[in-house]
């Protein structure tokens, strides 16, 4: 491929990403349920493309997109890491809440998958695993995982964590809402008696004035270096450095060797990150930019992974996806409200409403259910919640490293990730008890 053509493929992508966006403002649907615009733009050339109308040809080009950026997206994830001791006493509770319901998503997914692959052999090995990525992060963060598992050699993950990250937004919407129905009318919430309505804005339309916020601040002056560009310069420099880094062990341990590129940006970005706060260099890295231009990688990577679907892997699978999708949902919803009801002593349920739209969609989708029960934002929810992706960022490592348990043998890395998934679980469960009684 050229880069004339490449640059064609873009311009088509911009195309369905303006027609996705305008299209979301239209239809309220796509509003409610909080589908990006990347997704609807990416389904619509889908529908156009090949595999249904025949009417557009989906570029190849984007096939490949998602592992080539989500090294970049994964290194921007651990810049601007701080956790003071004092500050993190207080947020470990609803922390350790939600990690249970990721362990349990982790171990019960994986070994419900392998189940159903029984029944219907012809589904990917390991892709069990999916879920937890797929309802606890979202659309990127699936598109990341299925990346490494076809990277692997292991095809169709990408397509299954597209269609449960949607699953799991529609479940994360309308669940929650249920949820936020019960709880205010058995007067579980602290601060109203019904659900609140969301403001227009949140949905669709202008922001307000008073509510947009800049998207980064220029820390050099620009006749040194376009702000942008040093900014996506640490995030190069991130995976550059964790790229040769694993080259460099695997020399002399195999294991290295094998370990997937998505733990290059993540290393590389820690070490990155570490030697500029230890330089007190740290401001040269502006942490909001950082976090945006991973967004806008982060839009890419989802309209890609949309627009290439595998339908006819979809299609015949659909049956299994559902019943993987309704248990686990089930079983987060309600261990998040038990362990919720049972450890929080102030705004359980706003917590609780928190973590269990994080959990099944996305961290839009939690907020947007504690707007609902919080419209004057009193609780505190948002931001523990906000603590919580500081403090367990960790966990992100079993993007990749899940996939190459799996890959590297289907039976025994499938009793792997489930044993780690549990053990997750079960002392983060414990550890919740602890800090309850304690605090």
């Amino acid at each position: 491929m050229t880069l004339s053509e490449f640059k064609n493929d873009l311009m088509i992508m911009s195309l369905f990403m303006l027609i996705g966006f305008f299209l979301r403002e239209r239809v309220k649907i796509f509003q409610k349920l909080f589908f990006p615009t990347s997704l609807i733009g990416g389904l619509i050339l889908l529908i156009l493309g090949q595999q249904c109308l025949n009417i557009i040809e989906v570029p190849e080009s984007y096939s490949s997109l998602p592992g080539i950026l989500i090294d970049i997206i994964l290194a921007a994830m651990v810049f601007g890491v701080s956790i003071g001791k004092e500050r993190v006493k207080g947020y470990l509770e609803y922390s350790f809440i939600t990690m249970t319901a990721y362990g349990l998503q982790m171990g019960v997914g994986v070994l419900l998958g392998f189940l159903l692959k029984n029944i219907w052999t012809g589904l990917p090995e390991g892709w069990g695993v999916m879920g937890v990525f797929a309802f606890h992060g979202g659309h990127g963060t699936a598109a990341a995982a299925g990346t490494q598992f076809e990277t692997l050699g292991i095809d169709g993950a990408l397509s299954i964590g597209a269609v449960l990250s949607t699953f799991g937004l529609i479940i994360a919407m309308t669940g929650g809402m249920i949820l936020v129905n019960i709880g205010i009318r058995k007067g579980w919430g602290s601060y109203v008696k019904e659900p609140g309505k969301q403001p227009e804005y949140i949905y669709h339309g202008k922001l307000p004035e008073e509510k947009r916020s800049p998207i980064g601040r220029t820390v050099v002056s620009s006749i040194s270096i376009n702000h942008l560009a040093l900014q996506f310069a640490w995030l190069l420099l991130s995976v550059l450095i964790g790229k040769n880094l694993f080259k460099f062990l695997g020399t002399y341990i195999e294991l290295f060797k094998s370990m997937p590129s998505v733990l290059h940006g993540i290393v590389g970005g820690v070490i990155v990150w570490f030697v500029l706060v230890k330089l007190k260099l740290d401001y040269l890295a502006d942490i909001k930019a950082l976090k945006q231009i991973a967004g806008f990688m982060l839009e890419i990577v989802v309209f890609s992974a949309m627009a290439t679907l595998n339908l006819k892997l979809v299609g015949t699978y659909i049956v299994p996806l559902l019943i993987y999708t309704l248990v686990l949902s089930l079983v987060s919803i309600l261990v998040i409200l038990f362990l919720s009801k049972l450890f929080f002593k102030e705004e359980w349920f706003e917590k609780c409403c928190m973590a269990v739209g994080a959990a099944t969609g996305n961290t839009s989708t939690g907020l947007a259910l504690v707007r609902a029960v919080d419209p004057d934002t009193k609780s505190e929810a948002g931001d523990t919640h906000g603590m919580y992706s500081t403090i367990m960022s960790w966990k992100d490592v079993f993007v990749g490293l899940a996939p190459m348990w799996i890959a590297a043998n289907a039976v025994t890395g499938t009793y792997i990730v489930a044993g780690v998934g549990l053990g997750i679980a079960v002392v983060s469960a414990v550890l919740a008890y602890i800090f309850r009684e304690t605090k």
